[in-house]
């Protein structure tokens, strides 16, 4: 079920498509809802060497009449039947980069309804993470020594990092997500076996037993001649008791 501004976006998408239908070149027509409230429409070029899908033809019309008005909603109708449709692939990617969290109307299985373009596209590639510190997803229970210092390191499989700046993320079971600034300081892949007592001190752990029983419940499975990667640590500054929630998306229990 969508609202009352999203019927009335496709309406205008679908008398737009149907209108300009020539069942040839084309063939969909696309409206764009701002945040002003302002109906923003485009058509489809299609031509055998490519061509801009309706969507693409909306934003560009955008561009060129009212950029300074964020954009809130898309939808693409096929003008042959009228029939609402969901973005492509490629467009789904230019609305993510122009903005992921615009909504699509699309047909779901109780009809029409509004999902936004990062729901549309998981796993879409952000240009926008690239220049952010990595992240680096802990188990809860290790907050408190990670906070006092006893644990500079991580063991990770599969799991790859680089030295630079980072977030250490804790998911916790209540919900709340925490966030710490850090800094990883050096990754150094080895093999599961050869990981020593001076290792499981790092990692906060008493004995190099603790440490291999932890890996065994984080990766189960995982064998003696694997390879891991030791990833060590420093917070960027003293981490006090009460910090700021950040909210995340990713869920790992990692040490």
């Amino acid at each position: 079920m969508i609202n009352t501004a999203l019927r009335q976006l496709v309406d205008a998408a679908t008398d737009h498509a149907k209108q300009c239908n020539d069942d040839h070149d084309h063939t969909v027509a696309a409206a764009l809802l701002t945040r002003s409230g302002r109906t923003v429409l485009g058509l489809n070029a299609h031509h055998f060497l490519g061509g801009p899908c309706g969507e693409i033809s909306a934003l560009a019309n955008h561009a060129a009449t009212c950029p300074e008005d964020p954009i809130d909603a898309i939808v693409a109708v096929y003008g042959p039947t009228g029939h609402v449709i969901s973005p492509c692939g490629k467009c789904r990617q230019v609305l993510f980069d122009t903005d992921p969290a615009i909504d699509c109307v699309v047909r779901g299985s109780n009809g029409l309804e509004a999902r936004s373009v990062s729901e549309l596209l998981p796993h879409a590639f952000d240009w926008r993470a690239m220049e952010l510190p990595q992240k680096v997803f802990m188990w809860e229970g290790y907050e408190s020594a990670i906070r006092d210092g006893s644990k500079r390191q991580t063991i990770r499989v599969d799991d790859p990092f680089h030295p630079g700046p980072a977030q250490l993320v804790f998911e916790k079971e209540s919900g709340e997500v925490i966030t710490l600034d850090a800094n990883v300081t050096s990754v150094v892949a080895t093999r599961r076996r050869d990981l020593t007592e001076e290792h499981a001190q790092q990692d906060g752990f008493a004995s190099l037993a603790d440490l291999h029983e932890a890996l065994d419940m984080h990766y189960p499975g995982l064998e003696m001649e694997n390879c891991v990667d030791v990833v060590s640590f420093e917070l960027s500054k003293i981490a006090g008791p009460d910090p700021d929630p950040r909210c995340w998306v990713s869920k790992r229990n990692s040490i």
